[in-house]
């Protein structure tokens, strides 16, 4: 049973203080520049390409992380194409989620970053779900924060990025290894993944949520093929989510300056790296206050963004306990029984 105040402990793990300034930096000049010109909607789309790119920045080298940062986009973008092309039918959009997630699913378990990118690919996939707002008119958009982001990382950030605390820098290559060599969850967790998501997904639109791609998102990014960590990671995201929602509520949603949304914004990606020290509640707390920031600039704000808070917290919940419900289920059905000697 795992320790749960211990776990909300700062981790307190060092970081490359220029990592702060990248993330000023990258939030701040292509967005600074589009709210100057009163286009604020262009500032928002332009964050998802930032945000997504620092998350997958992450190698020993220069030339590997532009490398993570290269691929990861590129999946992302196909998966979330995928999904806006197959949308228009429910039952061929559910058979996408089926098989891919059960594809990218039997994937996990071989390490910290190709694990993110699996699961941020299949994030993209569930953006694109039907009846979405999201459209191709972002593309754009999205790619010049993301081609920013890059350049600005192989100027301002250090040559190495361990954002985590492991004795070397992840990387998708070292993981790839290990998936070769065998170290995957395997095809039971990936199809109990997607029925998994696929359970969030159409009870949070049987319940008339207001965006029930992110209680499938939830499930996705908390359930984990390790049957003592989706617990801790639940118990975590939780938290995340309920402290950046509290800071919404008080810094967001009574804002009406889009300077100082900006000013938010370029903050709060000056603490990614922060965050990443310090452990997963704070990774999502981090990421969850960007998205409210992202949001208002698109419009989202007052009474508006309250209603939407409500429901992502709701949406959460909800994601989270299918989670545990099919993490109980896939133990239970993976678990060997001890025979006596």
């Amino acid at each position: 049973m795992p320790n749960w105040r211990q776990l909300i402990k700062p981790a307190r793990n060092p970081f490359h203080a220029s990592r702060m300034l990248l993330g000023a930096l990258a939030f701040g000049l292509p967005m600074g520049w589009f709210v100057l010109n009163g286009q604020h909607s262009h500032a928002a789309y332009a964050g998802f390409g930032v945000i997504v790119t620092l998350f997958m920045d992450m190698g020993s080298t220069r030339r590997l992380r532009l490398e993570s940062m290269l691929l990861g986009n590129t999946l992302i973008l196909g998966a979330a194409c995928l999904s806006l092309l197959l949308n228009s039918s429910w039952l061929l959009w559910l058979g996408g989620v089926v098989l891919l997630f059960s594809l990218i699913g039997s994937k996990l378990a071989a390490g910290f970053a190709l694990d993110m990118k699996l699961r941020m690919l299949a994030a993209a996939y569930l953006v694109g779900y039907p009846g979405t707002m999201i459209s191709g008119d972002m593309l754009p958009l999205y790619l010049l924060g993301a081609a920013a982001t890059m350049t600005l990382s192989t100027l301002f950030a250090p040559r190495i990025n361990n954002p985590v605390a492991l004795p070397l820098p992840p990387h998708w290559r070292q993981d790839w290894l290990k998936l070769r060599a065998g170290e995957t969850a395997g095809l039971t967790f990936g199809v109990f993944l997607a029925l998994a998501c696929a359970s969030s997904f159409f009870a949070a639109h049987a319940f008339n949520l207001y965006a029930p791609n992110l209680a499938a998102v939830t499930t996705l990014m908390v359930f984990r093929p390790e049957p003592n960590r989706t617990g801790s990671t639940i118990w975590l995201r939780l938290l995340g989510v309920l402290l950046a929602s509290a800071l919404a509520w008080l810094l967001v949603f009574p804002n009406h300056s889009n300077w100082q949304l900006l000013v938010l914004i370029i903050v709060a990606g000056s603490l990614l790296p922060v965050a990443f020290a310090n452990g997963l509640l704070y990774v999502a707390a981090q990421m969850t206050f960007t998205m409210y920031l992202i949001l208002a600039l698109l419009g989202v704000s007052g009474q508006t963004a309250r209603h939407f808070a409500e429901m992502r917290i709701i949406e959460t919940l909800l994601g989270a306990l299918i989670a545990a419900i099919f993490a109980m289920v896939y133990e239970i059905l993976t678990t060997k029984p001890q025979h006596p000697h």
